[in-house]
């Protein structure tokens, strides 16, 4: 049971943040817009494309890969605990050095906290007893 709950988590998780990194790689005003953040020029615009979408996109394949592969189906979940927790911690500093930030964005922090959770409560629901 555990095991197609987690395939299906890490595809439509994998297939969201691909999709959100394709959406940086061809057009960052598109995403950045809804939080009222512009970009300034020619290198902010690379640095979009490429920090965003570029890891969304990698990283949202890799998380979607564990859908397919047996072997590779405790990497993608760690994968994805550790990119939705990292977000989640940056978040979380910011918010703690500045303040809060738009409300759409607090929405993120939540949906990454949640399933950074969920993440490790399946890496841990599927660990292998220690063996002294």
């Amino acid at each position: 049971m555990w095991v197609n709950m987690q395939r299906y988590l890490l595809l439509c998780v994998g297939v969201m943040l691909t999709g959100i990194g394709l959406a940086y790689c061809v057009d960052p005003d598109l995403l950045l817009s809804r939080y009222d953040i512009g970009i300034a020029g020619v290198s902010d615009d690379n640095m979009y494309r490429g920090a965003y979408g570029g890891l969304f996109l990698t990283l949202g394949a890799a998380i979607a890969y564990g859908f397919f592969s047996v072997s590779f189906r405790q990497t993608s979940t760690l994968i994805g605990l550790l990119f939705m927790g990292g977000f989640a911690a940056g978040r979380t500093a910011s918010i703690l050095a500045l303040g809060m930030p738009h409300e759409q964005i607090v929405g993120l922090l939540i949906f990454e906290v949640v399933l950074s959770t969920v993440f490790g409560w399946l890496l841990i629901a599927d660990a292998e007893p220690l063996r002294l």
